[in-house]
């Protein structure tokens, strides 16, 4: 008899005595050898859950079996091969229909007979009952743990650490989650960043490089403004709804403000629906308009004319709708689409609508993000030049070390001073951009006028779903718009 020798161990058993990989081994083996039977192959998954049949090895013994070298399947436990009584009777069904039999080393069983699949099945019911039940107890425990403040378990997220008082905030990692927040607000999706992120070298918790998934979840989780979430989940299958959620606010020490972070979910939000081809454009207005005439979308392109003697760039949208002479729109000018788009919406939007532009406010003067930014180097730098001293003091490094690397630190402090007094020296009106701020959220024809492309595009994507425009005789008009 050809006998396989399957085991396994889930992340709880692994520690306990009699269900090692080793010790189900051993006594398989002599079991075999008591039987005369040839080990024709050894399959045991270490660390994986018995509530489903997705496990490397359990993959490879079911190959075999279909292959037709394998006559029998031997076990430690019949929970070893799983706890679900579906997936008992599917595994049974597949060894029957390759006349491989199954045995436990320990537990007796004749699926010949009907008394004997019974007897399994009853077996197989209590295996799952029992994970089912450990499982409930195990949320319940967490859940309670949650309540109470304390971290139900879980490595430590990016920024912080774990000791025996709970989370930590590690600063060198603080900085980097406050500029991965402040790059997404501006208008970076999680691909820029983890792309910025690797090219500056900037090392992540674990691996070696960012990934996009790790920023996502980085920008959706709580804990940066300082609150625990337990049972928190949005999508997939493990969704739970908004009301088995336990958020908890204040909980640990917050890296950003709540309002950056709930800032960064409504880009997340914003870049989640909108087409990607949109969020990459250079197009103010591409995946908003669509045309008056035909309904269908606008799509932006760079014309050049030539005029006096000169060659001037211009941008323009067109119907696709053209494309198949379906429709007859002509050419919008994006400028002039702009310009009417400020003076006919912007300039008639009621005051509770303005509410959802004032989240861009706080990032529309870029002079001073750069300063703050600069001020933040500079931070640093003072910390890593106390750093160098205390080494020389540990005797980690010598006197000659010491020396290059302050004045390697010194010609960078001289930099980063030199920015920030050109900064500093702002043009007139520049200075007073605090106290202008309520004036252009009441003027916001004035405040589009004066916002970068990044800021506009940014403002229609949080303000609108749709924008439908129209052209005659070079007069555009905006006939419909649809606000999120």
């Amino acid at each position: 008899m050809r006998a396989a020798l399957y085991g396994r161990v889930s992340t709880e058993e692994q520690a306990q005595e009699g269900f090692s990989i080793a010790a189900q081994k051993e006594k398989l083996s002599a079991y075999a050898h008591s039987q005369d039977w040839q080990i024709a192959g050894c399959y045991f998954d270490e660390g994986v859950s018995g509530k489903h049949t997705d496990r490397p090895e359990l993959n490879r013994l079911l190959h075999d079996v279909q292959s037709g070298s394998l006559d029998v399947v031997l076990v430690y436990r019949l929970d070893r091969l799983t706890r679900s009584v579906l997936d008992l009777y599917q595994l049974l069904q597949e060894f029957e229909r390759y006349r491989v039999s199954f045995c436990s080393a320990t537990e007796a069983y004749d699926t010949t007979t009907a008394i004997g699949r019974l007897f399994i099945t009853l077996v197989a019911a209590l295996a799952q009952w029992e994970r089912e039940n450990l499982a409930e107890r195990v949320k319940l425990g967490m859940e309670q743990m949650a309540l109470e403040q304390k971290r139900p378990g879980g490595p430590p997220p990016y920024g912080f650490a774990l000791d025996a008082d709970g989370l930590r905030v590690i600063p060198e990692e603080a900085e980097v989650v406050k500029d991965i927040f402040q790059w997404h607000v501006d208008g970076l999706g999680a691909a820029a960043i983890a792309r910025r992120l690797n090219q500056r070298r900037v090392p992540p918790k674990h691996g070696s490089r960012w990934a996009e998934s790790t920023l996502h979840r980085m920008l959706r989780n709580h804990v940066y403004y300082g609150a625990l979430r337990w049972n928190y989940a949005e999508k997939g299958t493990g969704a739970n709804p908004p009301e088995k959620w336990v958020l908890l606010e204040g909980v640990y020490e917050p890296i950003i403000t709540k309002e950056t972070f709930l800032a960064a979910q409504t880009m997340l939000s914003v870049r989640t629906d909108r087409h990607p081809r949109q969020l990459a454009s250079d197009y103010l207005f591409s995946g908003l308009l669509h045309c008056a005439r035909c309904g269908r979308p606008m799509f932006g392109k760079t014309g050049h004319v030539n005029k006096n003697g000169r060659s001037y760039r211009y941008r323009f949208y067109h119907c696709t709708g053209k494309r198949t002479r379906d429709c007859d729109a002509p050419l919008i000018r994006e400028d002039r689409l702009a310009e009417h788009f400020a003076t006919d919406v912007l300039a008639h939007i009621e005051p509770d609508e303005r509410a959802a532009l004032k989240v861009l406010e706080q990032y529309r003067h870029p002079r001073r993000q750069k300063t703050a930014a600069l001020q933040r180097e500079l931070a640093k730098l003072q910390a890593r030049k106390h750093r160098w001293h205390l080494a020389y003091l540990d005797q980690v490094i010598t006197q000659e070390e010491l020396a290059f690397g302050l004045q390697t630190e010194r010609e960078q402090e001289e930099r980063l001073r030199a920015q920030l007094a050109e900064h500093a020296a702002c043009p007139t009106g520049e200075a007073d951009a605090p106290d202008r701020a309520p004036l252009l959220m009441q003027n916001l024809p004035l405040a589009w006028a004066s916002a970068a492309p990044l800021e506009k595009k940014q403002l229609l994507s949080l303000l609108l779903e749709r924008l439908d425009a129209d052209c005659d005789k070079r007069q555009v008009r905006i006939t419909s718009t649809v606000y999120r």
